[in-house]
């Protein structure tokens, strides 16, 4: 089958689904039909084009994550849940003109992304058409040297690293650290669960690429063990994040390769992906379930583990109740602004989110061993002044940076594009995720910089011992 044939059909069927969902939302929405269409349409160019041609991957990534925190999310709740909405809102009223002022919010932000990839793509970056030769020479003739002896050290290494984060609880979702290390290394133990080996595996996935393509399921199914143990050490339900942006990268390649998709090796990469995903969220949603209900009968453990996975489908994306939250608040204006960029972290407190503009169902305060918070995500926190220039302005700033970034990624990077993938993701992640102690995201942009410059200045070293 040709990539363009499979393409074409996918979005049929997407803009299909769209339009119904559309029109079943029309029916209950109290607000305006036209400020709710231009939502969908906003919406629907921002996951559009994130595909198109001379998108990067941060523009595939944001677009699928707001598009389903926001408007999947919105529409589902508004035409089947009566507007009902299982994470909390705050004071948002629900009445014609708050649901109008949110989308209009929305609205604004998502312009100011589209507009961002408009400019960086007439005037900035932009990934090849053709296929980027293997710019790490050095790691890869090391590598196609030793590539057995390495593939086992790193499967080996993987297990270790999470076996003994799930045992010593250095980094865990939700969690306080058991165990503090010295000279900082607990946060060499979340850089590696987070997206450190999962750098590894983006190198073993192009250099595979190269060497081994007709068994490249081999590839695939290391990169998507490591992305399932990994999150399952964090306690966290997320291996759909670095596992999808691998292989999205994986993909990237073969489409600059070849004109057919590989139907054997795709139903491969789907099944593993599918299987390694299905026994994450399991696993995870059974620790959560035994560690948070304890003294709870098993029937009801079991209970919790449904519920905790049924959620994770639609309500666990950050998305429109932040911002409905803040539109229902009467805390807006720029001294709040200023309070929550001087947020510090804090295991015993709630967030300043969870403090002034929901009713959250977290308190910090009761359990020293746990230490959850809400999000608002980067839309919703950049409204907290209240004003539209200014969430325009920051939001523009925000997708120039994540422009900026993987380009950097790429250029430092050794050219791969599975590499740049699963760095746009977890920069897009992080922006929708935003919220929390905001100042602290230099901790992530550093660790990414710091990531990329160990593989850059590993590659020139190598470079003096093995000759490509």
């Amino acid at each position: 089958m040709r990539w363009e044939v499979l393409i074409k059909a996918v979005w049929v069927v997407v803009f299909a689904l769209i339009a119904l969902l559309t029109g079943c939302t029309l029916v209950e929405y109290q607000g305006s039909a036209w400020i709710y269409l231009l939502f969908t349409a906003l919406s629907t160019a921002l996951l559009f084009f994130g595909f198109g041609r001379g998108a990067i991957f941060f523009d595939a990534f944001i677009g699928v994550l707001l598009w389903i925190g926001f408007w999947l999310k919105f529409s589902v709740r508004t035409a089947l849940s009566e507007g009902r909405f299982n994470i909390s809102v705050g004071n948002f009223d629900g009445g014609a003109a708050s649901l109008d002022k949110a989308l209009l919010v929305v609205c604004c932000a998502f312009a100011a992304i589209l507009l961002g990839r408009l400019v960086r793509q007439r005037w900035g970056f932009s990934y090849p058409l053709s296929m980027p030769k293997i710019g790490y020479a050095g790691i890869f003739a090391f590598y196609r040297r030793f590539r057995g002896t390495l593939l086992c050290t790193f499967v080996v290494a993987v297990v270790l690293v999470c076996a003994a984060n799930a045992w010593f609880g250095f980094y865990q979702r939700g969690q306080v650290a058991r165990v503090i290390l010295p000279l900082g290394l607990n946060g060499v133990f979340s850089w590696l669960l987070m997206f450190g080996m999962a750098s590894v595996s983006a190198l073993i996935l192009r250099f595979e690429f190269e060497l081994n393509r007709e068994r490249y399921w081999v590839a695939i199914s290391l990169a998507m063990l490591e992305a399932a143990l990994s999150n399952i050490s964090l306690w966290s339900r997320g291996m759909i994040l670095n596992g999808s942006s691998l292989l999205y990268g994986a993909v990237a390649q073969f489409k600059r390769s070849e004109m057919r998709l590989r139907l054997g090796l795709a139903s491969i990469a789907l099944v593993a992906f599918v299987g390694f995903f299905v026994v994450s969220v399991v696993s995870v949603n059974w620790l959560r379930a035994n560690a948070f209900y304890s003294g709870y009968s098993q029937a009801e453990v079991g209970q919790a583990v449904v519920e905790q996975t049924s959620i994770l489908f639609l309500d666990r994306w950050v998305g429109i109740e932040g911002v409905m939250s803040v539109v229902g608040s009467n805390k807006t204006g720029w001294d709040t602004f200023a309070q929550a960029l001087g947020e510090r972290f804090d295991t015993s407190a709630n967030s300043f989110y969870d403090r002034n503009f929901v009713e959250s169902a977290y308190d910090n305060t009761r359990d020293g061993d746990l230490h959850f918070v809400s999000l608002p995500g980067f839309i919703a926190f950049l409204f907290y002044p209240g004003s539209y220039l200014f969430l325009f302005c920051a939001v523009l700033a925000f997708s120039m940076l994540a422009a900026g970034i993987e380009y950097l990624v790429y250029r430092l990077g050794g050219q791969n594009l599975v590499f740049c993938a699963l760095i746009a993701q977890v920069v897009a992640f992080r922006y929708t995720s935003f919220g929390y102690v905001p100042m602290q995201s230099y901790l992530l942009f550093g660790s990414i910089l710091l990531n990329v410059l160990i593989l850059y200045f590993s590659d020139r070293l190598l470079r003096f011992f093995y000759r490509p």
